[in-house]
């Protein structure tokens, strides 16, 4: 017989009082603040989001504020996020989750996690970062959400497609981590380990996962090459007639008819019982110019106008820099996240010159011909 898992209690806490202190908002009130923190475009997105959201914490309410068990309300609700890369899908998670309804929430890099025996840590120990987050209570952690991020990495060995991160080592075949995740999904409870030094030898508790909400997140490129393979009745031998090649771009938005083919997502690397586990797939779309000249002023550039006027200096930015930073970010391909990378050289040199120096004055980018020029005043 198995060895009897050591365990040690929890550190209790009122979890009904915890439960009771989260603003049950409708999922129109969600996206409202959702709007009003800061978060730009993703109309479908942000709604199926604010769904979940009111689901959740709905759930939790029935569960412990009025004494409906878990098996009465039907399963949990675990939601995959696809999408490119800067389209803000990590972001929207926390912002929702963390931020708004302060949930215990964390966000992890699947990268880091293996098959047990392999070197990193394994999928059980996303929930000790949980319980973790939760202050070690583990009631109130067990009403949290895990946002699994990279998503798309964990494709098998097998998988044609060519996407960021592939060749490493995390794993032998890529589907040990993926049949980890399986119990994570759609179990009842799962044991996990509360020592981070020594995670299999150390004492172990069991999460109840009956309330926990799982969103995978992942750009997935490839993905649309690998579904459009399916239906092209590819032959090999004598008679086979190659397709020509046409690289898939970085930014581009998966349709229905892609989300829908678990076919795609097995040749792609993925255990279809693993999709299966979510119930509802969500695309993102590629940022627009409108969009990301939105992000532009009221994010990236406020941070960095406030970090001037700490040093004593006015930023002003013309609108044609602007312009021309969104043309930039676009044609990138990097979403919001190209947004900064673009910025960040024109104000380094003015960030050289005179953060440090005590000396009031103005920095201004201006375009010149097709160049962004910085003055100082």
């Amino acid at each position: 017989m198995p060895a009897k898992v050591p365990s040690f209690e929890a550190a209790p806490g009122d979890v009904a009082t915890l439960v009771e202190a989260i603003p049950l908002l409708t999922p129109k009130a969600c996206d409202e603040r959702l709007l009003a923190l800061g978060y730009r475009g993703q109309p479908h997105a942000r709604r199926a989001a604010s769904v979940l959201a009111y689901r959740h914490v709905r759930r939790l309410r029935r569960v412990h504020l009025e004494g409906l068990p878990a098996e009465a309300l039907g399963p949990r609700e675990n939601y995959l996020f696809i999408g490119p890369t800067g389209c803000g899908k990590t972001f929207l998670v926390e912002l929702l989750f963390r931020d708004i309804l302060q949930v215990p929430t964390i966000t992890v890099d699947i990268t880091q996690y293996s098959e047990t025996g392999y070197v990193g840590d394994d999928v059980s120990m996303i929930l000790s970062r949980l319980f973790e987050v939760a202050e070690q209570d583990l009631e109130w952690a067990a009403c949290g959400v895990v946002c699994i991020d990279e998503f798309d990495k964990l494709a098998s060995s097998r998988s044609s497609a060519r996407f960021a991160g592939e060749g490493t080592t995390k794993d032998v075949s890529g589907f040990g981590v993926q049949r980890g995740l399986l119990t994570l999904l759609s179990g009842r409870e799962a044991p996990f380990p509360v020592d981070f030094g020594y995670a299999h030898m150390g004492p172990k508790l069991v999460m109840p996962l009956a309330n926990l909400s799982f969103i995978a997140c992942g750009a997935f490129s490839g993905l649309k090459t690998t579904a459009d393979l399916l239906g092209t009745g590819e032959r090999i031998g004598f008679g086979r007639q190659s397709a020509p090649f046409s690289p898939e771009a970085i930014a581009v938005k998966l349709g229905d008819d892609v989300l829908e083919q678990t076919a795609a997502f097995a040749r792609y690397g993925f255990l279809p019982e693993l999709i299966g586990r979510f119930s509802r797939v969500v695309a993102f779309a590629p940022l627009d110019a409108a969009t990301l000249r939105s992000i532009l002023e009221d994010a990236v550039l406020r941070d960095y106008r406030q970090e001037f006027a700490a040093e004593g200096l006015d930023l002003v930015v013309d609108d044609d820099v602007l312009e021309s930073l969104v043309t930039r970010s676009v044609k990138r391909e990097l979403g919001a996240r190209g947004l900064r990378a673009t910025l960040v050289p024109y104000l380094e040199q003015a960030a050289y010159d005179h953060f440090g120096s005590a000396r009031a004055g103005k920095v201004r980018l201006s375009l010149q011909g097709e160049t962004i020029v910085v003055h100082t005043e």
